[in-house]
């Protein structure tokens, strides 16, 4: 009897792990944080009864608000050190979710090497911290509309359909230099026309990227400049205190 007490007990225990690493639904990280971080329009169109809560949430946002870095929700907290720390976690949230979900120890260890490299260059920190993010290869498929998400753009570089300099690159955190030259394989050139006539083209690809899409190739023109950082975000982002907190 004992035996098969303690045998029921071990497999609620079992389960109740399994529960706790089991995958949520993508959309449901963006209930918290209240806004559309990854610009999606079926975010707005879904038809199931369990996503009403979510649709009510995002009802209220229109177009033209999901564009507007201005714009950002703060919630109300008891103390200031539990507002502090939403503050800081949204802030993370919403930058991770943008670029398809980076982990907390990747972000830690471009914060660490950002400020290392702050200290020898003449560069704004944050403008050095974006950079890093934004000559990222998948970054670069992304932005230029050639991929629908970072997700798609991240198989095309493990598939071997994305040349750096006519090398096949299959590093998704390959950072791009100046007078690098993007180009893709024969075979994905439908896949990928198909992606650039169904995105709306917004936000217009950063002007650091020259852009063929006739041929499909990519060439980096210049370097980041900060007049432009704030274009790259459909959200509000502090990212003066998301360094200050990932410093430690």
């Amino acid at each position: 009897m004992l035996g098969g007490l303690h045998f029921w007990f071990e497999i609620r225990i079992f389960m109740h792990f399994i529960k706790k690493r089991r995958n949520k639904p993508l959309y449901k990280k963006f209930l918290p944080l209240r806004k559309n971080v990854q610009n999606r329009n079926k975010l707005l169109w879904f038809r199931k009864k369990k996503w009403q809560k979510f649709q009510r949430a995002f009802s209220r946002l229109k177009k033209k608000k999901l564009h507007d870095p201005k714009s950002y929700f703060l919630s109300t907290f008891k103390n200031f050190f539990s507002r502090k720390f939403k503050y800081n976690l949204q802030n993370k949230q919403r930058l991770s979710l943008f670029y398809g979900g980076f982990r907390k120890k990747y972000l830690k260890r471009v914060v660490k090497s950002t400020l290392k490299e702050f200290k020898s260059l003449n560069k704004h920190v944050t403008v050095l911290f974006i950079e890093k993010l934004e000559t990222r290869l998948d970054t670069a498929l992304y932005r230029t509309h050639f991929s629908y998400s970072f997700k798609n753009a991240r198989q095309l570089i493990s598939h071997k359909k994305v040349y750096v300099n006519n090398k096949v690159v299959q590093h998704n955190s390959y950072l791009l230099k100046k007078g690098d030259v993007i180009t893709l394989d024969k075979d994905v050139f439908n896949f990928v026309i198909l992606n650039i006539l169904d995105s709306e083209m917004w936000p217009i690809p950063p002007k650091h990227f020259y852009v063929n899409y006739k041929t499909l190739q990519i060439l980096v023109i210049e370097d980041i400049h900060y007049t432009n950082c704030l274009m790259y975000y459909p959200f509000w982002i502090d990212f003066n205190s998301f360094l200050k907190f990932y410093e430690r």
